[in-house]
């Protein structure tokens, strides 16, 4: 008696479907959080001897962007799954960034249209400090 392919094939599809799933169930949702240390940590690596002047961290905690001492440029730090990642904004982007929600949220585009915009919260006390970055390295670029 043999099995029909037809039969057999989305059977092992809906079979490795189903496995996927239970182990994402089991195993949850992971993301990395970001802190003072682990952006420090993150960067130090990513980044040897580059002095970084200043960092802003996201209300979420999942984001953050950082300039550093050369005029390098802007970095923006985000968590990917439970990995960190680092991508640097030229001033072709920044100029692309622009305040929303009453100048609460930073939306920042991304290159292409598989990695989705960056919705960055700003805190209030650090709303300055992302102008200035914005200013500076538009103002950089001109």
């Amino acid at each position: 008696m043999a099995i029909d392919p037809l039969i057999l094939l989305p059977a092992a599809a809906l079979a490795v479907l189903i496995v996927i799933l239970l182990i994402r169930l089991l195993a949850g949702r992971r993301e990395a959080l970001l802190t003072a240390e682990s952006l420090a940590d993150f960067l130090r690596h990513q980044e040897p001897g580059e002095k970084i002047v200043s960092s802003v961290l996201s209300e979420d905690k999942r984001h953050a962007l950082v300039r550093w001492e050369n005029g390098k440029g802007i970095g923006l730090v985000r968590s990917f799954g439970n990995k960190l990642v680092l991508e640097m904004l030229g001033p072709d982007m920044l100029a692309k960034c622009a305040w929303r929600e009453e100048k609460k949220v930073l939306y920042i585009p991304r290159q292409g249209f598989a990695f989705p915009p960056v919705n960055f919260a700003a805190p209030d006390a650090d709303r300055a400090t992302l102008e200035d970055y914005l200013n500076g390295e538009t103002d950089a670029a001109a």
